[in-house]
């Protein structure tokens, strides 16, 4: 009885966040299709590649121009908001481009939506247990998710990347290593957050999965050429490196990173410190690592150590990556809906580190409080701290399971 009640509780509180999201998007809705969201940017690249000037995707006057046809009401940019992807993402958004912006980015929102709600479905439950908890309320945890508002406020694209992940992860837990390789290269249009985990396969040597992984990187960098032509391809690091080094041209600041980057920059550390930008990079490689060494030393029978070696690596990605955002943290539903369920059964029963697990979940469902930061601030640095303890609380998790065994069940 007492289980029914913290469910039914649960369910209206979740069903109070998404309509506190929809509030919101909806109160933002003339700012959102006048172009003063992210996907202006990603728009601008489809339209460029639909005018046959694909080589140009790069070229900020060729940016403003096309921007300046959609959203020239926009009036905080004295320039173009760039494009950052790869040339390849640039045609998800050619089809869209023969839209005008506002219908377009209504067809973009609804196509995350239902991804989203998908999303559940398509993920497979942990190896040897049933699904912790319904698909309908894991779609509707997915739409009170605060990144995921966020995501769609700004037309991102973190949703889609979460959906080649939980591919990947599918994959990986059905021991087909070299299709979950192919699917974790499809997610390189963040290359940024998907090298990492490529990495932590590299250091684990599952050759299989990297052999995939290289497989789908040749093929979308043919692809990029073919688009864009290999004077653009080739030039991209050095676009992308300029972008960095200069201010104002509506890159998001450090400030409001939500990971240990935005944690320096809130105390005051300067980010142009070559000190600094090198203890982030070794950061990040320890991340790497610490992932890596955790998930080698578990049980060979451990059919559980899959998904938390791939879901620590997502949380140590966003804790040490050098650009994280909030709509990142979509990428944190994988271990919230592979896991949460699962530690909330029988809580006062769990361990320590399932019970840190889940107030790191509780954490960061709670939206209020999250838009109020956001929007009074300007940032969430802070979450930095939680994805920490949830990082720890998995290693946590998968080292005790390899010292006592299957002592540990998830159910």
């Amino acid at each position: 009885m007492e289980g029914s009640k913290l469910k039914t509780a649960f369910f209206l509180y979740l069903a109070g966040a998404v309509a506190l999201n929809a509030l919101i998007l909806w109160q933002l809705r003339e700012p959102i299709l006048q172009g003063y969201s992210d996907f202006a940017a990603l728009y601008t690249a489809g339209k460029l590649v639909q005018q046959g000037r694909a080589s140009q995707m790069y070229d900020r006057e060729a940016q403003w121009q096309v921007q300046q046809e959609f959203a020239s009401g926009v009036k905080i940019r004295r320039g173009p908001l760039p494009f950052i992807r790869p040339p390849f993402e640039s045609l998800l958004f050619w089809p869209l481009a023969h839209l005008r912006y506002p219908n377009a980015f209504l067809l973009w929102m609804t196509v995350k939506v239902v991804i989203l709600l998908a999303i559940p479905f398509v993920m497979d439950p942990v190896r040897g247990n049933p699904k912790a908890s319904s698909p309908f309320l894991g779609g509707l945890l997915g739409l009170a998710f605060f990144p995921v508002a966020f995501d769609l406020l700004q037309g991102q694209d973190a949703v889609l990347l979460l959906l080649v992940l939980v591919l990947a992860l599918n994959s990986l837990q059905r021991g087909a290593n070299f299709r979950s390789g192919m699917f974790l290269g499809l997610g390189l249009f963040k290359f940024h957050l998907v090298l990492p985990i490529a990495l932590v396969f590299l250091l684990r040597r599952k050759n299989r999965v990297v052999l995939g992984f290289l497989t789908t990187a040749l093929v979308l960098v043919l692809v990029s050429a073919q688009v864009a032509g290999w004077t653009t391809l080739t030039s991209y690091p050095r676009y992308l490196w300029d972008l960095n080094r200069a201010s104002g041209v509506g890159v998001t600041t450090a400030t409001s990173m939500p990971n240990v980057r935005g944690l320096l920059a809130a105390l005051g550390t300067s980010q142009t410190s070559r000190l600094v930008t090198g203890f982030l990079w070794a950061l990040e490689i320890c991340g790497v690592v610490f992932t890596a060494c955790i998930w080698r030393r578990g049980r060979d029978d451990d059919h559980v150590l899959p998904s938390l070696g791939f879901s620590l690596s997502v949380v140590m990605t966003l804790l040490t990556s050098y650009y994280v955002y909030t709509y990142d943290l979509t990428l944190l539903l994988i271990p919230m809906l592979q896991f949460g369920g699962f530690f909330l059964q029988g809580l006062r029963k769990r361990r320590l580190p399932e019970k840190l697990f889940v107030v790191c979940w509780a954490v960061l469902l709670l939206n209020p409080i999250h838009w109020v930061v956001i929007f009074r601030f300007g940032g969430v640095y802070w979450l930095a701290l939680v994805l920490l303890l949830m990082g720890l609380s998995l290693a946590w998790i998968a080292e005790s399971r390899r010292s006592l065994g299957n002592e540990l069940h998830l159910s």
